[in-house]
């Protein structure tokens, strides 16, 4: 009882704006078991606004079996840090927030059986670069950097940006899901990317230990909630390319000690022409995610995260998609040894997913 009414007592006083020591401690007073994604969908924040759409992508969720939903948080969570930022007031003592938003959605989603993660964009952050352009990427001259689609990225050597999405991390944990899930935790790769400096990098710190030092940062504030921590990571990285681990930041076995979910991205799609000798991988769904499944597990060989591969809900280079390409996909894991699966659309329509997992 006691813990219910102070549950209640930390909403009302996210609601008017206050803010109490205990928020922190939150979850040694409402310990909660800890769980990961088991099979789900991705969601955005938008479609789990709108009442009679979300309303029904539930209830053929429960017909198909899916148990989990990624819903987009980091664009509400952070609008109090965001603000915070501008007037250069983030430090290690600022407190995480509980969203009311969140919290409120959370509820009613466990109600309802679901297990509900958290997905935060980290260092791909357009609003934050904006309002604070010191701490985005550059290139020679102090010309910002942008990926090909023109996004802008933060510098994930300098210690504010790393601050700044680990108390949106926090706020997450705080409001009760059950899994942050963290999405572009690597360094751009696109464009002039190879040229982009980093003046807060020192020599002996490279792009894998940084991003490690993110996680590990991470981990310390959500842990104490009991919240799983889980990273999106490049399908690409299962082949274990020298390269791509420098470039990107992203080595699995390296990452593995902080987190208990890896989600390769493993849309066949994505792969370019003639990998592996598929002169069109995207022809290929049983193939890639099987391969990449079994690597990422092999890599993770010994460690207690659990892989729970992205799958293609799209169609995209895929003359071959329909029911059965997400059949395959969903086969590929099994086989490989792994029982669990999201399943990404941008657009979150999931008709074709639905259709496959209800039969």
């Amino acid at each position: 009882m006691k813990r219910v009414v102070l549950l209640v007592i930390l909403l009302l006083a996210a609601f008017v704006g206050l803010s109490f020591d205990f928020q922190a401690k939150v979850g040694e007073l409402l310990p909660k078991q800890k769980r990961i994604s088991n099979k789900g969908i991705y969601l955005t924040a938008y479609t789990v606004q709108l009442p009679v759409k979300f309303g029904r992508i539930k209830e053929q969720c429960k017909k198909a079996g899916i148990d989990t939903l990624v819903i987009d948080a980091k664009e509400i969570l952070s609008r109090e840090y965001l603000e915070l930022a501008k007037q250069r007031k983030l430090t290690p003592e600022t407190k995480a927030l509980v969203s009311p938003w969140l919290a409120k959605l959370t509820q009613e989603l466990h109600d309802e059986g679901f297990i509900v993660t958290a997905r935060v964009v980290v260092f791909k952050d357009d609003h934050l670069v904006l309002t604070r352009p010191d701490l985005g990427i550059h290139l020679p001259g102090g010309v910002l950097y942008r990926d090909r689609k023109g996004g802008k990225w933060v510098d994930p050597y300098i210690n504010e940006a790393r601050l700044y999405n680990c108390l949106i991390a926090e706020s997450a944990a705080l409001s009760g899901v059950d899994e942050v899930q963290f999405d572009y935790i690597r360094f751009p790769a696109e464009g002039a990317a190879l040229s982009a400096v980093y003046p807060s990098a020192s020599p002996e710190v490279t792009k894998v230990d940084i991003i490690c030092q993110f996680l590990k940062e991470a981990r310390e504030r959500v842990a104490k909630y009991n919240t799983a921590l889980a990273v999106d990571i490049f399908g690409v990285t299962a082949w274990r390319s020298e390269y791509d681990i420098k470039i990107l930041g992203q080595d699995l076995k390296r990452m593995a000690p902080y987190l208990d979910v890896l989600s390769p991205m493993l849309y066949p799609s994505h792969f370019h022409s003639g990998y592996d000798g598929f002169a069109n991988p995207g022809s290929e769904p049983y193939y890639f995610m099987a391969t990449g499944v079994k690597k990422s597990v092999e890599i993770l060989s010994g460690e207690a995260t659990k892989v729970v591969p992205w799958i293609q809900g799209f169609n995209m280079k895929s003359p071959n998609y329909g029911p059965n390409y997400i059949l395959e996909q969903v086969r590929a894991c099994k086989d490989a040894g792994v029982d669990r699966f999201l399943i990404w659309n941008a657009g979150n329509v999931y008709d074709v997913s639905f259709t496959a997992l209800s039969r």
